[in-house]
């Protein structure tokens, strides 16, 4: 059977940068847009498309222009009422509601990120490639050259300190990788330290002993941890050895994913101020294909992709919403 709210078996989510999150029909409830592949008569197409956010139905579709890899090279943002879209050489000003292309502006190479400037209400800064940058204004679709990047928009240099080269940079939550937590917690050796405004999560492994994963929460200016110990709350031998990758910090929650000796990822909500479980549920179908690299948190809804699909989960109760995507 398949989920609640999936789509036909026709569709894959291929999404491998930040879905897009906005009320684009007026019902209260954020829709989703991003990266599809839908396969007719067993040929593929990619398409950017948009869907309801209650019942995950189709609201429109939309090409991009050929290009080899647009996986990589669409990506979508919303800003000023408006979508802007890039593909491979150039960027695309769409209309929110149905998708309508209002207008475009070439590129002198690959786009690499799309990013909103810190305070503007229109404009989008567009990092290519080659370094030929564009501020992109969304009222106008007009654009002009913009060599330094705004604050916060310019995608980190690799290094050392890499979490991994499949995180998103889209993602609100810093991540480095780094043994030196906020204080020493004997027995556990860290490997991922994960930072926003407030709250700092470590990720690594029980050392010595039988090394199984486990997660340390603390308050930012504070030593001592919220909490530490074993990722879930449950036979640390059912664990698989490995390292938590994906985790996200709101104000008040933390999430995270680990992975089951028997196979299959689980989905984990702790409370920020007392570490204690809200809830641990399991990930469709996460037996198959790839694990997930990010979890996106956005208002009252967890949304999280993997492989051909993109999962959605109640925030507050774990519940899935439904599946975005082939089963």
């Amino acid at each position: 059977m398949p989920d609640r709210g999936s789509t036909r078996s026709d569709l894959q989510w291929a999404s491998r940068t930040a879905p897009v999150f906005v009320d684009i029909n007026g019902d209260g409830t954020d829709d989703i847009i991003g990266h599809v592949r839908r396969f007719a008569s067993s040929q593929g197409q990619d398409l950017v498309a948009a869907f309801d956010g209650k019942t995950l139905a189709p609201l429109w579709e939309t090409p991009p222009a050929e290009g080899t890899d647009t996986s990589r090279t669409t990506k979508v943002i919303a800003q000023g009422g408006r979508l802007v879209m890039s593909e491979q050489r150039a960027v695309n000003l769409l209309e929110a509601e149905t998708g309508k292309r209002l207008g475009r502006v070439p590129l002198s190479d690959s786009p690499r990120r799309l990013c909103i400037p810190p305070g503007d209400s229109e404009s989008v800064w567009v990092e290519v490639l080659d370094g030929q940058h564009l501020l992109l204004n969304t009222r106008t679709a007009t654009a002009r050259p913009a060599p330094r990047a705004p604050p916060r928009c310019a995608t980190p240099p690799l290094s050392p300190q890499t979490c991994s080269m499949s995180r998103p940079v889209e993602l609100t939550t810093t991540c480095e990788r780094s043994s030196y937590p906020p204080s020493d917690i004997r027995g556990f050796s860290p490997t991922f330290i994960y930072r926003n405004a407030n709250s700092i999560l470590v990720t690594g492994t029980r050392r010595p002993g039988t090394s199984v994963p486990m997660a340390a929460l603390f308050q930012k200016g504070t030593k001592k941890p919220v909490w530490h110990g074993v990722v879930a709350d449950t036979d640390p031998l059912t664990l698989k050895d490995r390292v938590p990758e994906v985790a996200e910090l709101t104000a008040d929650a933390m999430y995270l994913t680990y992975e089951l000796e028997q196979g299959g990822v689980r989905l984990i909500r702790r409370d920020l101020r007392t570490g204690v479980m809200v809830w641990d549920v399991a990930i469709p179908r996460s037996k198959d294909g790839s694990a997930p690299d990010a979890v996106w948190v956005q208002g009252s809804r967890v949304y999280v992709p993997h492989w051909t699909w993109l999962d959605v989960f109640e925030a507050d109760t774990g519940s899935l919403v439904g599946t975005l995507g082939r089963w």
